[in-house]
């Protein structure tokens, strides 16, 4: 390449007390073609203010280089053997972030441009750049300045207008799905409301007869169909009551209304009786193991409706006939719980969300209302537990709650352990 001698550029000058001393700029060239480089480094050395004090073959050969003659300004060609010009640029701006470096290059791709200027080029030239405006370059780099060859900057701007265009519309869709969401979210609060209203009463009225039914009227003295279908009636009703409860804290939960009144809690006895409001199909697959003595400080009836929650999402999601195995132990300050399902699992995109109001499991032919897990943490939450799955080692997953023991020590509050 061969640039026509100029008028040298203005010089550097450094101010030292009374006196200023001109130092010329030292300027280290990178590039793969020797006689190019060689024949811009004379021109260089002809202007009066720079001064080349190296010259590299390639991007490793630079790196090397800068560590000895310290540059302050490199012209750095791309397309270079071993060590592109980028890679290069990057490298240097990590070890160097004092050294400007300059893109000197044939190609004026906007693409390139964009990887070199990401890397922490100073500026874009290219290669035919007349001295005067290449040595004006220079000096703006050593003084922190940046240059963008007018050949190049037109696409540049194009594709910036473009980028901005396209982030401003995704900003927008944004918006629109964030709003939507919250719509929904309103709607679903809303119905949950309403529907914990209007279904608790007459619930209420049918399970109290129902199960008044069933105390006053003695097994033997009615016919076994009339006998199965009292039954039948009354899990149904117990069923409803249940989901007007769900429904009861999902409306509360809006407004962080959950109250619970912390009592010493028999946890072997929960997990019996959770096991026992099971129909007897779901009870014979349920297997319990719970280390004796636990004794967690939680709300009696929360704490039955988390475990409740847990072991029937387990029997909903694990095929026929499999078993579900519920086990207790105590660990410092808590007492744990584990649920472990034989389902299909979780898929690791379903995590974040698992325990979100109206939140699933994925791809399942599972039913509900999705909001079960998100009341077990609720509960969990104002009870100062916790809870959080693992995937279970012979399929499925497994759901584990933590609760504080009764026993706990006293600094427990201030450094619980809860997983």
């Amino acid at each position: 390449m061969t640039i026509p001698a100029a008028d040298p550029p203005a010089p550097t000058p450094r101010g030292t007390g009374s006196a200023t001393l001109v130092e010329p700029i030292k300027v280290m060239l990178v590039d793969d073609y020797q006689e190019a480089r060689d024949n811009l480094g004379r021109v260089l050395d002809r202007l009066g203010g720079i001064k080349v004090v190296g010259l590299a073959g390639d991007g490793a050969e630079a790196l090397d280089l800068a560590e000895k003659v310290a540059p302050q300004v490199v012209l750095m060609d791309l397309r270079m053997p071993r060590m592109d010009g980028v890679e290069a640029t990057r490298l240097l701006a990590e070890r160097h972030p004092a050294i400007a470096v300059l893109i000197l290059s044939a190609y004026g791709d906007e693409g390139l441009v964009i990887d070199a200027l990401t890397a922490g080029a100073r500026g874009y030239l290219l290669k035919g750049t007349q001295a005067p405006q290449l040595a004006e370059a220079i000096v703006g780099a050593a003084n922190g300045q940046a240059r963008i060859a007018g050949q190049v900057t037109r696409p540049i701007l194009e594709r910036l207008v473009e980028a901005l265009g396209q982030e401003r519309e995704t900003a927008r869709l944004a918006q629109e799905a964030r709003q939507a969401s919250e719509r929904i979210s309103r709607r679903q609060q809303q119905f949950a409301t309403v529907a914990a209203h209007e279904l608790r009463t007459p619930v209420t009225a049918v399970l109290g007869s129902l199960t008044t039914l069933e105390r006053l009227i003695p097994p033997e003295e009615l016919p076994p169909v009339a006998g199965d279908m009292l039954s039948a009636c009354t899990r149904q009703a117990r069923r409803l009551a249940r989901l007007v409860e769900d429904l009861t804290v999902v409306a509360k939960g809006a407004s962080g209304g959950i109250t619970v009144k912390p009592a010493m809690v028999d946890v072997g006895e929960t997990i019996a009786s959770v096991v026992a409001d099971l129909d007897h199909l779901g009870a014979e697959r349920v297997r319990v193991n719970a280390a004796p003595g636990l004794v967690a400080w939680a709300d009696p009836d929360r704490y039955t409706q988390v475990l409740t929650n847990l072991v029937r999402n387990a029997l909903q999601y694990s095929p026929p006939g499999e078993p579900v195995e519920v086990s207790a132990s105590a660990a410092p300050g808590v007492v744990r719980v584990a649920v472990a399902d034989r389902g299909p699992g979780i898929p690791a995109e379903r995590l974040p969300e698992l325990f979100d109001r109206f939140g699933d499991r994925g791809k399942t032919h599972a039913t509900g209302l999705g909001v079960g897990l998100w009341i077990v943490r609720e509960l969990l939450n104002a009870m100062h537990g916790n809870v959080w799955v693992e995937a279970n080692p012979e399929g499925g997953s497994i759901f584990y709650s933590a609760i504080p023991a009764h026993n706990r020590s006293a600094d427990w509050d201030r450094d619980p352990d809860l997983s």
